[in-house]
C-alpha cells in the first residue's frame, strides 16, 4: 500500500513539474503566435530581414526583382511594380502572363511614393539598394528585401535563393534546380576558358547603355569577363556597373573585344545607335575590336542579361563568342530554348531564339 502511495505521489509530482514547464515556456514565448507569423531571411550582405511566413502580396519595384519572381513561380503575387517594366523589355510582355495587369507605381527607381504603396497592402516590396525609401517602407510596416551584392558572379545565384526563401511555396525547389544549371554551366565554361594561355586572352571592354560608361571594380562584370576567358581592361576602375570613363582611357585600352549591354530600353538609345554614333569614327577606327569587326550587343530577352537570372547564358554567350573554336558544341541558341523552357516555363519558337540572340525585339 506505502509502495503505490510513493508511486502514486512521484506520477503527480511530474506531471506537475511537465506543466509548470510548459507555462514557463509559454511565458518566455516559445509559442507566441506573433514570432510564428514572421521568419528571418539573410541577405546577400549578412543583414537580417524579417518577413511574413506566408507571402501573398509583394511589390517588384527593384528593376530585376520581376524576372526573378515569375522565374520562382511566384507572379501570381506581384500587386504593383515599377512602371519602367511595362514597356521597357518587350520580350517580358510576351514571356510573363500579368505584366500588363499590374499597376506599375511611377518614378520607382528615382521618387517612390510610400503613400501610393501603401493602398496595395504589401507583405514585401523587393526594391532598389535605396536606404532611405527603404526605412520609409519599413517605417510604414512593409518588409522590404533591397538589393544587396558582394561584388561577385555567383550573386545572381545566391540572390535567387534569398528571393526563393521570401517567397515560400514551391520557389525554393526552382531555386535549387537554377543553382545546380549555373554551377553546371559556370564548371562547363571555366573547365575551358582556365586552360587559356595568357597571351592568348583577348581583351575585352563591356559597356554599359553608353560606349563610354562601363562596369568598375565593384561590379561582377570584370570577374564574369575573366570566368569567360577574357582579360577585362577596366577591371581597376573605382566603381559600380555604370562607371564613367575618358575617351582618352578608353581608347589606350585598345579592347581586341567591345560588348554593348543596357542599351535599347526605357527610353535609352539604342545598342545600334551607341555604337554608330560613338564608334563609327575615325578616332575609334584603329582600335582592334572595330578594325575587326568584334563589337557585339550583348541579347536581352526578358530582361538585361548582364543584370538578372539570365547572366549565366551572358556567360557562356560571351565566351563562345570570344572562342569559337573552344566551344565547337555550344549552341547558343538551343541552350537559350532550354533556359526559357526551363525557367520561364515558355517555349520559344526558333524564330524566336534567334530574334532574342540577335538582340531583336518579337
Amino acid at each position: 500500500m506505502k509502495k503505490r502511495l510513493f508511486l502514486f505521489a512521484l506520477m503527480a509530482t511530474l506531471l506537475c513539474a511537465l506543466f509548470l514547464t510548459g507555462c514557463n515556456n509559454n511565458a518566455q514565448g516559445t509559442d507566441d503566435p506573433a514570432a510564428a507569423e514572421t521568419k528571418i531571411v539573410k541577405n546577400l550582405d549578412g543583414t537580417d530581414i524579417t518577413v511574413p511566413t506566408k507571402v501573398e502580396k509583394v511589390g517588384a519595384i527593384f528593376g530585376p526583382s520581376y524576372e526573378k519572381i515569375y522565374m520562382l513561380n511566384a507572379e501570381d503575387k506581384i500587386v504593383c511594380d515599377g512602371d519602367f517594366h511595362i514597356n521597357g523589355w518587350p520580350w517580358s510582355n510576351v514571356i510573363y502572363q500579368r505584366l500588363n495587369d499590374v499597376p506599375g507605381i511611377p518614378n520607382a527607381h528615382t521618387e517612390l511614393n510610400i503613400e501610393e504603396m501603401m493602398k496595395y497592402d504589401l507583405d514585401v516590396v523587393f526594391n532598389f539598394p535605396n536606404p532611405d525609401t527603404t526605412a520609409a517602407m519599413e517605417q510604414a510596416g512593409i518588409s522590404v528585401v533591397p538589393f544587396a551584392s558582394t561584388g561577385k558572379f555567383t550573386d545572381i545565384r545566391d540572390t535567387v535563393n534569398v528571393y526563393a526563401e521570401v517567397l515560400g511555396d514551391d520557389a525554393p525547389k526552382i531555386a535549387e534546380r537554377y543553382s545546380k544549371y549555373f554551377d553546371e554551366k559556370l564548371k562547363m565554361i571555366t573547365d575551358v576558358t582556365s586552360k587559356i594561355s595568357e597571351n592568348k586572352k583577348a581583351k575585352v571592354y563591356f559597356a554599359n547603355q553608353e560606349i563610354l560608361w562601363t562596369a568598375g571594380n565593384k561590379s561582377d562584370i570584370p570577374e564574369m569577363i575573366q570566368l569567360a576567358g577574357g582579360i577585362c581592361v577596366h577591371k581597376d576602375v573605382e566603381g559600380g556597373g555604370k562607371t564613367e570613363i575618358s575617351k582618352e582611357q578608353f581608347l589606350s585600352w585598345n579592347p581586341d573585344f567591345i560588348f554593348v549591354d543596357h542599351a535599347g530600353s526605357s527610353g535609352n538609345a539604342t545598342a545600334e545607335e551607341v555604337i554608330n554614333t560613338a564608334l563609327q569614327t575615325d578616332e575609334f577606327a584603329q582600335i582592334p575590336a572595330v578594325k575587326n569587326d568584334n563589337v557585339y550587343i550583348c541579347p536581352t530577352g526578358v530582361f538585361f542579361w548582364d543584370a538578372g537570372v539570365q547572366k549565366i547564358l551572358l556567360l557562356m554567350w560571351m565566351a563562345q563568342t570570344m572562342y569559337p573554336e573552344e566551344f565547337p558544341n555550344l549552341d547558343m541558341q538551343e541552350e537559350l530554348k532550354t533556359f526559357y523552357s526551363e525557367f520561364f516555363r515558355y517555349d520559344l519558337t526558333d524564330e524566336q531564339a534567334s530574334k532574342i540572340m540577335a538582340h531583336l525585339n518579337p
